[in-house]
């Protein structure tokens, strides 16, 4: 006769039948199952295997170093590392942007669910290049965007970007502002696009993008918008796109 086990029960009763978890960690990682080395872990590879939504957070909270258990947050870190550039978590500084942020990610996720497939059909399906030397960091918005049928090449830099676009046809291109060439590259960028003659429309994300002087110097260059803010980005793109 076989015997599920309770960690068998609960994925059977439960993580079968969820459709999005959240999960925050900050210093514990939990207790080891068979093969996974926590049954939290256990849980989050399952619900991601089955092509469900995970909403992970690390907390980044202070605490005394005496009060750290330094074998579990080595299994954070080391978890935290597997996932890099998958858009699957955010860090977060306390419980009170925990929730701020858990809400709009929630937003974020539930219109497109139930906007993308019909954005799909409205638009077809279009491509936007996305240049940034960190697309780990875009990773959710990109994520998301997916979900609305559009598809994206990545560049790293100014020159990659203009290579691409000599292959390709883009409906819409956004770019961050520093790299590793120049701390206004993004400015660079836009002006040698405009300068072969393409008219592409062009978005800025970055660190500061949202402040006033930066819009209107973006515009001013000829982007169509400039941001620094996950929810605002993704909602000029779709309206980029469906203009």
């Amino acid at each position: 006769m076989y015997c599920l086990d309770s960690r068998e029960v609960l994925n059977r009763q439960i993580v079968d039948k969820c459709d999005i978890a959240i999960a925050v960690f900050w210093t514990r990682f939990g207790t080891e199952t068979e093969d996974f080395g926590s049954g939290t872990e256990e849980e989050i590879e399952k619900m991601l295997k089955d092509g469900k939504q995970v909403f992970l957070y690390f907390l980044e909270k202070p605490i005394s170093p005496a009060k750290i258990n330094h074998e579990q947050y080595a299994k954070i870190q080391s978890f935290k590392e597997r996932h890099k550039g998958e858009g699957l978590f955010f860090m977060v500084a306390d419980e009170s942007i925990l929730a701020d942020q858990f809400r709009e990610h929630l937003e974020l996720y539930m219109r497109s669910e139930i906007q993308g497939t019909e954005f799909n059909k409205t638009s077809g399906t279009k491509m936007v290049l996305w240049v940034d030397d960190c697309p780990e960091n875009n990773s959710y918005a990109r994520n998301i965007l997916q979900k609305y049928g559009l598809k994206f090449d990545i560049a790293l830099s100014t020159e990659r970007a203009m290579k691409l676009m000599a292959n390709n046809k883009y409906s819409l291109v956004i770019s961050d502002m520093g790299r590793k060439e120049g701390s206004r590259e993004g400015y660079v960028l836009l002006s040698e696009i405009r300068n072969s003659g393409n008219n592409v429309p062009f978005l800025i994300f970055s660190a500061g993008g949202s402040s006033p002087e930066h819009r209107k110097e973006a515009l001013e260059k000829g982007a169509q918008g400039s941001t620094n803010k996950t929810a605002e980005i993704i909602e000029m793109t779709l309206k980029q796109l469906l203009s």
